[in-house]
């Protein structure tokens, strides 16, 4: 049986949002996929063409040693899959890591591009600057980058079936989820995303940029440097530290665009960034760029809003 194992992130019984990158993947395979979720779990997209429930709790299944035993008696029970897929995550690339030992299998990391005709996989270093090509025979192992296949995802019937779980090993436990900060506003709701970065010059600027956000009735949110800073709360933080975000406007004011912000951000309907460095990455990914310095454009905006 020709197939491609899709180890699924489930949060709370939750099927995490990121898997789709990993199922559009496994997609361009053309393989049947096959999805591993633990017992318990829900809110599963059906874009496979099978599950197969572990019977283990969650926090079991989040172990790295057992999922290499779990995927040990997946391969006895349906035989060597041309791929294992985990995604791009603290969880998806530690249980890959221990998997790629367990099995003596190549481990590609961070994939965010595949050419099928060449059987290339493609990751990208320095803000997208540089993408390093690489290939490896299969059977192998991918972490995939969240929002980089989701579009790839193919329709599928999916059928179910259970497989009993694995004995975990005793030296180490899962302890339990650790509670995010909660803010007085959660940015992943929000519409219209003011976002300011380093290039705004210190936290006496931040009252200015509230101002601002309060006229174009947006939100105000942060990359990581500032959030560092305490210029802002870490509930404000946009990237792969932070939170992901989709506004309908994202308005990036003084960011760069480290490749950890533009994957928090990337998928927002209408990108808006003002820069002093006509080559900052954020302008590769935005519809629309201002090239000037900020506080100009800032002023600017606040006297057109004005009227």
């Amino acid at each position: 049986m020709s197939y491609t194992l899709v180890v699924a992130e489930v949060r709370r019984g939750v099927f995490e949002e990121r898997n789709l990158d990993s199922m559009g993947f496994a997609s361009l395979l053309q393989e049947e996929t096959i999805l591993l979720v633990p017992e318990g779990a829900y809110e599963i997209n059906p874009f496979v063409g099978a599950i197969l429930k572990v019977n283990m709790e969650e926090s079991s299944f989040l172990n790295p040693l057992a999922m290499a035993d779990i995927i040990k008696k997946v391969i006895d029970l349906k035989g060597t899959p041309k791929a294992l897929i985990f995604t791009h995550s603290s969880s998806g690339t530690e249980c890959a890591s221990y998997a790629a030992g367990a099995l003596n299998f190549p481990l590609i990391t961070d994939v965010s591009g595949y050419d099928k005709d060449r059987n290339l996989f493609f990751k990208s270093y320095y803000s997208d600057k540089i993408f390093g090509e690489f290939k490896a025979a299969s059977p192998l192992i991918v972490t995939v980058r969240s929002g980089s296949f989701k579009e790839f995802v193919a329709s599928q019937t999916p059928a179910g079936e259970t497989m009993e779980g694995v004995s975990l090993k005793d030296t180490r436990a899962f302890l339990g989820y650790v509670e995010e900060e909660k803010g007085e506003i959660d940015i992943t709701k929000a519409d219209f995303l003011l976002s300011v970065g380093r290039g705004i010059g210190s936290k006496d600027e931040i009252p200015d940029y509230e101002n601002l956000a309060l006229m174009l009735r947006a939100t105000l949110s942060g990359s990581r440097p500032v959030i560092d800073k305490m210029w802002l709360p870490k509930p404000r933080q946009v990237g792969t530290s932070g939170k992901t975000v989709k506004p309908k406007v994202y308005l990036a004011m003084g960011i760069s665009g480290a490749f950890q912000h533009i994957a928090g951000m990337k998928d927002s309907e209408c990108i808006i960034a003002v820069n002093k460095d006509p080559e900052a990455p954020i302008f590769q990914y935005a519809h629309y760029g201002i090239v000037g310095d900020v506080h100009k454009v800032r002023d600017k905006i606040k006297d057109i809003v004005k009227g």
